[in-house]
């Protein structure tokens, strides 16, 4: 069944329930709806142009970015699958890795561990309408410019192992207002779609999934490297799916049908 979740005075999560989806504390439900996406002509980056009307069906979506413990629990029901390339002892997450977004994961191993979550990437515009949302906030958590308090970002030049990361949820000042973290920074996500540079001159109004194929996938948010503009809510870019990157994990999403 689908749940919207308040907030009581004690801090304590409520759903409420409807519609035969089931979710959990751990997701975020963003109700059916029109919204703007990419950049004005005046703003932005090209591939952000046209700025145009999307209309979404319901879905929910990860607060969090996938974390080392999740992947954990993925690899030891799936023997075929391996490690990522830094931050394990075997196939073990370190302990001080346990609650940092996992990286290193191709676009196919994204789906996969989503898939076996029940759950899916969610599309380009999925991710968009989560941190842009209908008022159009130039950043996941408002118009104000990232900060060293809202998001990780900025550091440079290596993972050190994965210390440069920080634990998901800690940036309390860089969360949407449905409580969805690290839209920006900390790790960029893959989405479902293709990437293609000029998409929006010919994307759907309704539910728009990218092209039929493409070169590359398309890559969201900015990552504990980037520069600021990478944490805007439209900035699009795509890169190989074939490469480990140290700055690239994923969130899962599922319809709410």
């Amino acid at each position: 069944m689908r749940h919207i979740f308040y907030t009581l005075s004690l801090g304590v999560m409520v759903a409420l329930s409807f519609n035969n989806v089931e979710a959990d504390s751990e997701m975020a439900y963003i109700p059916a709806g029109e919204f703007l996406m990419g950049s004005p002509d005046e703003a932005g980056k090209s591939n952000e142009h046209p700025q145009h009307k999307v209309y979404l069906d319901a879905f929910f979506i990860d607060r969090y970015e996938v974390t080392f413990k999740e992947f954990e629990e993925y690899l030891d029901v799936s023997p075929e699958q391996h490690p990522t390339i830094t931050g394990w002892y075997d196939r073990k997450a370190r302990p001080d890795m346990l609650n940092k977004p996992v990286f290193g994961l191709r676009w196919e191993r994204c789906k996969k561990y989503c898939e076996w979550k029940q759950k899916r990437l969610p599309t380009e515009a999925e991710w968009e309408r989560t941190a842009k949302g209908i008022e159009n906030r130039a950043y996941p958590w408002g118009n104000e410019p990232p900060s060293d308090h809202r998001a990780n970002y900025g550091n440079c030049c290596f993972i050190q192992r994965g210390m440069v990361l920080s634990q998901v949820g800690d940036f309390d000042q860089g969360k949407t207002p449905d409580m969805v973290f690290d839209l920006g920074g900390n790790v960029a996500e893959w989405v479902y779609d293709w990437y293609d540079k000029k998409y929006y001159t010919k994307s759907p109004y309704k539910n728009p999934k990218g092209p039929d194929k493409g070169k590359h996938h398309v890559i969201r948010g900015g990552a504990w490297n980037s520069l600021p503009v990478y944490l805007r809510s439209s900035s699009r870019y795509g890169d190989s799916d074939a490469k480990d990157y140290y700055g690239i994990g994923c969130r899962c999403a599922k319809s709410a049908d």
